[in-house]
């Protein structure tokens, strides 16, 4: 998928298992770990409130071995959604769409779950 933002349905409905998703401000220091296994787009990083999760490699800047700072604000949160719904994509990192949908709400949804909406 290419040119954001755009319009996509879902096929398969998908539910958010996260709770405590990480969320970091740009300009955040950052603890940085190890990378994903499964998508390797992301790393494991903490804030310094404690929060922790996935994020895109490309949002963040290394500044040490295990330090980075954040170059933009993120949300690592998930959008449940259900099939035939609408959404705005927003962005793609990896097999990740950041979403928008009807009532505003945002998150990621897995690429595998939308199809791309025909044109009007």
């Amino acid at each position: 998928m290419s040119g954001f933002p755009k319009t996509v349905r879902v096929a398969r409905s998908c539910v958010s298992v996260h709770i405590d998703d990480v969320r970091f401000r740009d300009g955040d220091a950052l603890v940085v770990g190890h990378r994903n296994q499964q998508f390797p787009e992301f790393v494991w990083c903490a804030t310094e409130d404690g929060h922790h999760g996935w994020a895109p490699e490309t949002f963040i800047e290394m500044t040490g071995r295990a330090s980075a700072v954040a170059l933009r604000d993120y949300d690592a949160a998930h959008l449940t959604v259900s099939a035939g719904e609408s959404l705005t994509a927003r962005e793609q990192v990896g097999v990740w769409l950041r979403c928008r949908n009807a009532q505003g709400l945002e998150g990621w949804v897995p690429v595998e779950c939308v199809v791309e909406a025909p044109e009007d």
